[in-house]
């Protein structure tokens, strides 16, 4: 597996999210490790369940101590119903049309939930939070991906969400880590203070902190503007070595049409155009923008 790897040679990816991903662009692993996140949910803090407070947006952690499916007929949906209790006490949790979580989550296991606190009949409970189960004995926050952590979202398609791509992700960026060759070189780094990319991958996806986020944005933002500096220089240079037919300037001529038009040319047209007949009298072709507004006279 490297950069260039088809995700068709992806394991765990199947030909309907192949399907998927081909339609966003993403055709390799470049592709998709380059599918940068927008923004980031905060769930670093764990909250305890007593200080949990209407509309807030938190991340517990608790066992389940009661987990069943119910079926409301009017709305012919499906709640998967919860009760998480950690050490300063407990609450509900509902998930909305989600019936396979009771194949996923048991009575007796621990999870870490990240949502929003609502406001029921029966009181305080967690609406469709996202859901991680963990160790027993410990939280491992480097083996979390969903919760406990700086969460990264993506821009997403129908059927392919941010929860599956980073479940992706992650086992990828592992096996990658001494496969990925930095094109930036050693001195540009040092002098402007960037990442390497193998850590800028890691801390875009899955940073350890917001500090390491930003600095794996303007690693990467660098490196586009780099890149694309180096392809304008090759094609400057390129150019200077082309010959071109030299178009002496006529300045009678010149004068006499300026004359015919029936305004006056500003002084920004004025030496736009010399500029450009200049260009023409040399030995190798022009390479100019003219830019101007809508209506400016370009």
């Amino acid at each position: 597996m490297d950069l260039n790897t088809p995700i068709t040679k992806i394991p765990r990816v199947g030909l309907n999210y192949q399907k998927k991903l081909k339609k966003m662009g993403i055709a390799t692993i470049r592709d998709l490790l380059w599918h940068f996140p927008f923004r980031y949910d905060d769930f670093s803090n764990l909250t305890n369940i007593a200080d949990a407070k209407i509309g807030q947006n938190v991340c517990v952690e608790g066992k389940i101590i009661n987990i069943e499916i119910q079926r409301t007929w009017k709305r012919k949906m499906f709640l998967t119903n919860a009760l998480i209790q950690d050490q300063t006490g407990s609450i509900g949790v509902v998930w909305f049309n989600q019936p396979f979580l009771i194949n996923i989550l048991q009575k007796g296991d621990m999870v870490i939930l990240a949502g929003k606190i609502s406001q029921g009949p029966n009181g305080l409970y967690l609406s469709s939070p996202i859901h991680e189960k963990i160790s027993k004995n410990k939280i491992q926050k480097s083996n979390l991906i969903h919760t406990a952590r700086l969460v990264p979202v993506y821009p997403e398609t129908e059927g392919l969400s941010s929860r599956w791509l980073r479940f992706i992700l992650k086992p990828i960026l592992t096996a990658l880590e001494n496969k990925i060759i930095d094109p930036l070189p050693e001195n540009i780094k040092k002098k402007y203070e960037l990442l390497n990319l193998k850590d800028g991958l890691k801390q875009i996806h899955f940073p350890d902190s917001k500090k390491l986020a930003k600095k794996a944005q303007e690693r990467f933002c660098f490196e586009e503007l780099f890149i694309l500096s180096l392809i304008i220089l090759k094609e400057r240079l390129a150019l200077n070595l082309e010959k071109a037919i030299t178009i002496p300037i006529n300045i009678k001529a010149v004068q006499n049409f300026v004359k015919s038009l029936p305004y006056q040319l500003t002084n920004a047209q004025k030496k736009s155009a010399w500029r450009i007949l200049k260009d023409l009298e040399k030995h190798r072709p022009m390479n100019r923008l003219l830019e101007g507004d809508v209506g400016s006279g370009k």
